[in-house]
This record gives C-alpha cells, sequence and structure tokens, in this order.
C-alpha cells in the first residue's frame, strides 16, 4: 500500500478527539428541546377552606336580610373561616382585622355607606339582620365551596354579608349600590357607630363586628371570613 492510500484511510488523531465533544453537544441540544416551555413553573390560583362551622341561624330573615333581598340565599351550615382567590394582604383573623382597624383614622362623613377610592367596592352597615355587608361592581368570586351558590342563579360571589352569627359569601343577583355613596380614603376607617366599623385599604376593604367577633375582608376576586 502507498504512504498516500495509508494516509488516507487513517482520521486524524485531531478528528478523533472531536468525535465525543460533537455528540456530546448534539446530547445537550436534544435533551434542552425535550424540556421546551413546560418544566417552567405555573400559576395556579390558590382557594383554601378552613372549617370551623358557624352556629345555624335562626329566624326568618337569617338566611336573607330583608334589606339586601338576593335570589341565592347561603346555608347556615357553611363554616364561618373561609378564604379564597390570592388574599393579598387580607387579615386572617378577628384580632388582626380589629386591630389594623383601631390604629386607622376616622374618615369625615363616612359613617353607614361609603364606597372605595376605585368605586369597585360598595358597602353599607346597620340593615334590619345585617351588620355590614361589602360588595364588589367587577372581580366576582367563584366559591370555594359548591354549596356557596344555590343550584339554580349565579354561580360567583359578588358580596358578603356579616350577620348576627357569621360573615356569608352571597352569590347575588341584587345590589346594595345606591349611587353617591361617600369615598373611604385608604388608610381610614367609618366613623363610629353601633358595633361594627370598616376599613379601606389599597388591598380591599375589611369590616369587624366586636359584637359577635366575627368580620370579613373583600377586594376584587378574593374575600376572607372569620
Amino acid at each position: 500500500m502507498s504512504s498516500l492510500s495509508r494516509q488516507a484511510g487513517r482520521m486524524p488523531s485531531r478528528a478523533l478527539a472531536l468525535v465525543p465533544a460533537v455528540a456530546a453537544g448534539v446530547a445537550v441540544v436534544a435533551a434542552l428541546a425535550s424540556c421546551g416551555s413546560t418544566d417552567l413553573p405555573s400559576t395556579r390560583r390558590t382557594v383554601t377552606v378552613t372549617v370551623d362551622p358557624a352556629p345555624a341561624a335562626t329566624g326568618a330573615g337569617a338566611a336573607t336580610p330583608s334589606a339586601i333581598p338576593t335570589a341565592a340565599a347561603t346555608s347556615a351550615d357553611l363554616p364561618s373561616a373561609m378564604a379564597a382567590g390570592p388574599q393579598r394582604g387580607a387579615p386572617t383573623s378577628f384580632a388582626e382585622a380589629k386591630a389594623r382597624i383601631d390604629r386607622a383614622k376616622p374618615a369625615a362623613g363616612v359613617t353607614n355607606r361609603f364606597v372605595s377610592p376605585t368605586g369597585n367596592i360598595v358597602c353599607q352597615r346597620s340593615t334590619d339582620s345585617t351588620a355590614a355587608a361589602c360588595e364588589v361592581a367587577e372581580g366576582r368570586i367563584p366559591p370555594p365551596l359548591p354549596s356557596i351558590c344555590a343550584a339554580q342563579g349565579p354561580k360567583d360571589i359578588g358580596r358578603i354579608e356579616l350577620r348576627q352569627d357569621a360573615a356569608y359569601p352571597v352569590c347575588n343577583t341584587d345590589s346594595i349600590r345606591k349611587g353617591g355613596e361617600p369615598t373611604l380614603p385608604y388608610g381610614s376607617r367609618t366613623k363610629p357607630s353601633g358595633t361594627t366599623a370598616c376599613l379601606s385599604e389599597e388591598y380591599g376593604v375589611t369590616c369587624v363586628d366586636t359584637a359577635t367577633g366575627h368580620g370579613f375582608f373583600l377586594a376584587k376576586a378574593t374575600f376572607v371570613t372569620f
């Protein structure tokens, strides 16, 4: 065999050294291609329910307050502590909510009816059987329990009612909004009136009833009852 033939049949040692590196690179590219974007963490909506059964309501007005009529009455067997949505900035207990309210200064001219600075949340206090109620215009909330909404009617929560025994989410068809309600500025509370008080914050609105030790937090797409 001539020297030219021997050189043609033998791969240079430098080329042989490159083969493992090329193979490794192909393997890495293939692995990355197989992962794609599916390995990125996805955001999931948090819905939690803390079971603490509320005492059964009594009386004809317990299920549907006459001053705040609704087509979808809530059940007296619902837990008194529930939460749904992101709950950003929400108090998690009556004690925490009351402490925030106590630290805030009352807003002049705001007593029993008000709206949040954005106008999305409207509230009223001291009705016949409801100590306080707030509802959202936008950002209704899917119920954390299917029993909250009636079989016939809305399938999401638009209002929270603080009644004589607990705070109840309501899949309402009506509205407590009348128009012309004064604005409760962020960081301000309602003027003292009875045993209820409400606080407006950038996160949402918190209301408590010191006579019952219950309350709620409501914001766009989230609520907490305690």
